[in-house]
């Protein structure tokens, strides 16, 4: 018998028979880095928005079957003419996480809570900030459990850094968090507030800090693809079905 509440390594394919009731889009994704491209409109957060929302679904389906309640809000919850395949094929759910365009404050204090007590090894995350800080010699007080800057001798909190700086902390303190375990990262157009050369390290650093993500990612920045990553850029219009 399948384990009904198995987690995936990844996401093999996604189907919407019917996107905004009139596209049928069939997604086969890469194990690591997947880029979603397309003029704007087309679809592209309309498809991350409905990945998310069956995902959440399958997340609040795996705790009732786990606790052995049922789930009230079930046919609520479930998006309609909305398939995930994942790998292996037996699993139910994987754990994700959204990183949304600028306002992230909500999803910082939920980092923030988990740095707090997270006792896992935190070298990537250090060196990686001091690296990317550096260019305002900014560093990373490491023995303390608050997040805290140094700067020229005076102490920072996240709330002194700029909206680029607090934008790319949250994309840290994400691949941090999920402890190099198997998940999907969503980001949608993270490269706003983002100086160009943040950009192109983008999938570097997260293919690095957490080997083992899924990445499913909207931009328009040529430099986020940079650096060898035009391979994984598919447009709307090559995944969407042709009605016969």
């Amino acid at each position: 018998m399948d384990n009904p509440i198995k987690a995936a390594e990844y996401i093999r394919r996604i189907e919407i028979k019917a996107l905004w009731g009139k596209k049928h889009i069939v997604w086969d994704l890469f194990r690591h880095v997947n880029i979603l491209s397309g003029v704007n409109g087309i679809g592209k957060s309309s498809i991350m928005n409905k990945m998310t929302a069956q995902l959440h679904y399958l997340q609040k389906k795996k705790e009732a079957i786990a606790n052995n309640v049922e789930m009230p809000d079930e046919n609520s919850l479930k998006v309609p003419d909305m398939d995930i395949t994942f790998s292996p094929e037996d699993a139910s759910y994987i754990p994700f996480d959204v990183i949304h365009i600028g306002d992230n404050r909500q999803h910082m204090s939920r980092l923030l809570n988990l740095y707090a007590y997270f006792n896992a090894d935190k070298t990537s995350f250090y060196d990686w900030a001091d690296k990317l800080f550096s260019v305002t010699d900014k560093t990373i007080i490491r023995d303390s459990h608050e997040l805290l800057f140094l700067q020229d001798g005076e102490r920072l909190t996240i709330d002194a850094l700029s909206s680029g700086e607090r934008q790319m902390l949250v994309i840290l303190l994400t691949l941090l968090v999920q402890e190099k375990k198997p998940c999907v990262l969503f980001m949608d157009e993270p490269e706003i507030s983002l100086h160009i050369e943040w950009q192109q390290q983008l999938l570097k650093i997260a293919t690095e800090m957490n080997p083992n993500a899924q990445i499913i990612l909207i931009t328009h920045s040529p430099a986020v693809i940079m650096d060898g990553w035009m391979d994984t850029v598919i447009d709307v219009e090559d995944i969407t079905v042709a009605k016969k």
